[in-house]
């Protein structure tokens, strides 16, 4: 009898939680979205992310993309390097490049003009 008792407390449980249930929630829909399709003039790059750039000069890798920064390692003339990804900060912008045995930052006006 306890055994019955209990299976019915549960299965009423279970459908007064059914009933309480609320509908899930509908999905936003994006309105009025604009974004500019060019960026602004300085703001823009002649490179982009993936490309391979040979250096034309010794090129200090920072750490962070600070000039003052701490040095991570020093690439010579002609290295292959992957530009990653590119930063904006107050010193300009930045790019996290990768080369065969080293990886970090340098400064965009460091690279080699296409």
């Amino acid at each position: 009898m306890k055994g019955i008792s209990i299976i019915g407390l549960a299965m009423g449980a279970g459908l007064t939680l059914a009933a309480c249930s609320t509908p899930a929630p509908k999905p936003l829909e994006a309105r009025n979205v604009s974004a500019p399709l060019q960026l602004p003039a300085g703001l823009a790059s002649r490179y982009q992310p993936g490309e391979t750039v040979a250096l034309a000069a010794p090129t200090t890798l920072f750490l962070h993309p600070l000039v003052k920064g701490e040095t991570a390692a020093k690439l010579p003339p002609g290295a292959l390097v992957k530009l990653k990804s590119r930063v904006l900060n107050a010193e300009g912008p930045w790019w996290l490049i990768e080369g065969q045995n080293a990886a970090g930052w340098v400064s965009e006006k460091t690279l080699p003009t296409q």
